[in-house]
């Protein structure tokens, strides 16, 4: 252990308890990436109003993940052992019976919760902490490649927001 809880920055902190909320609920990739995605661009868009690029992102978000990777259950990253060898982790499935709109809503408010509990210093830290769960997310499930692709989006979102002249 790197240290105690009160040394690791904020959002670390809410980033780990988010993901720590999604394994709980045995929440799917694309649930998790769509959920994530709402609280996001929901504190966008309090900041900055509607804005096209704010809605591109969130339907590229929602068509990212694979027929194959949809339904894999958030996980955590395997670590490396001492000695080299990776942690073996199977990744599975979760198969849901609500409707899953009606999941990404609840989903959304609760994460939204625990974003309000833990209230970020910034605007900067509560994204952070987002788009860092999504990657893990991401990669736990279906491997570095994959995050990077994810990685690129997110810059891409960047850069657009920043390019608006609204971001300092």
């Amino acid at each position: 252990m790197r240290g105690s809880e009160e040394e690791c920055p904020e959002q670390i902190r809410l980033g780990s308890e988010i993901m720590q909320l999604l394994i709980k609920r045995e929440t799917t990739l694309a649930d998790a990436l769509d959920a994530l995605t709402t609280v996001m661009l929901n504190a966008l868009r309090a900041k900055y109003g509607e804005r096209d690029e704010f809605s591109r992102f969130s339907e590229q978000v929602s068509r990212f993940p694979r027929s194959t990777e949809r339904d894999r259950a958030v996980g955590l990253i395997p670590v490396k052992r001492p000695g080299g060898l990776a942690a073996n982790v199977q990744r599975r499935t979760v198969t849901m019976v609500e409707e899953r709109s009606e999941r990404v809503r609840r989903l959304a408010i609760e994460v939204g919760e625990v974003m309000t509990k833990h209230g970020p210093k910034s605007l900067g830290d509560g994204l952070e902490a987002l788009s860092s769960t999504m990657l893990t997310a991401i990669e736990a499930a279906c491997g570095r490649e994959r995050a990077d692709e994810f990685d690129l989006l997110m810059a891409g979102l960047s850069k657009q927001v920043i390019s608006g002249g609204r971001v300092q």
